[in-house]
């Protein structure tokens, strides 16, 4: 199996969270996605992880993922260390992407900031030809970042508004996350690292991405590395 963009999140929701639209955009183009979690969110305050597992499966048919994959590396304990890059750096070589995309690695969360760095690492372990862990080296072209619970100033603005909708309907997909209910253990208090309401907060940073560029909704994403370019008018096609 192969794809095309290789979606990271640290847990079940992120990607959805970060870069749903993205996938749905992209897929719609004709290209295939991935996404691969590198925990199973069993410490998050609401829910279980068997649920989570339940529930990113209907996300990713929502979003046409051709694949989803669950690392296990451990929630609230995501390190960046030479086995959960390699663990990493094997689904790359199998899933052969031409573009990654996953978390800033400067977030608040530390499972999110090693998510991004594991990336990071893991795309260069991919490509050492020298470095043997059965199966074919593969270099990855470009790296996005995109945001989870701090602003970043974008690189990039990808106009998500066609597949706004169906983004939240992936997200949604998360009930035992994101459903405002008391019984959910959902606690409206302001938290300093989190974020009360993910629905009300993910359309208002997509629709501030958006307006940078003219649109109603946009994702936002980080490249930490110069792209390069032979035609500027590539950059309005």
């Amino acid at each position: 199996m192969q794809v095309n963009i290789l979606a990271i999140g640290a847990h079940p929701d992120d990607v959805e969270l970060g870069a749903g639209g993205l996938l749905l955009r992209m897929g719609k183009q004709g290209y295939s996605t991935g996404i691969v979690d590198l925990t199973r969110g069993e410490m998050g305050s609401r829910g279980t992880p068997e649920i989570r597992a339940q529930e990113a499966e209907t996300a990713a048919k929502i979003l046409g993922a051709k694949t989803r994959r669950n690392l296990d590396l451990g929630d609230g304990r995501l390190e960046v260390n030479l086995h959960n890059r390699h663990a990493l750096a094997k689904v790359v070589r199998q899933l052969k992407p031409t573009f990654l995309i996953g978390p800033y690695f400067d977030d608040k969360h530390p499972d999110h900031a090693a998510a991004g760095m594991l990336m990071r690492q893991a795309s260069y372990d991919a490509r050492m030809k020298k470095l043997d862990l059965g199966i074919a080296p593969h270099s990855v072209h470009i790296m996005f970042h995109y945001p989870c619970h701090i602003y970043i100033n974008p690189s990039i603005v990808v106009d998500i508004t066609p597949y706004f909708e169906r983004k939240q309907e992936a997200v949604m997909a998360y009930k035992s996350q994101f459903s405002l209910s008391p019984e959910n253990g959902y606690y409206p208090e302001y938290v300093h690292i989190g974020i009360t309401n993910y629905i009300k907060h993910t359309k208002a940073r997509c629709g501030h991405f958006g307006s940078m560029v003219g649109v109603n909704y946009g994702e936002g994403f980080f490249c930490q590395d110069p792209l390069l370019i032979n035609d500027l008018y590539t950059l309005i096609s």
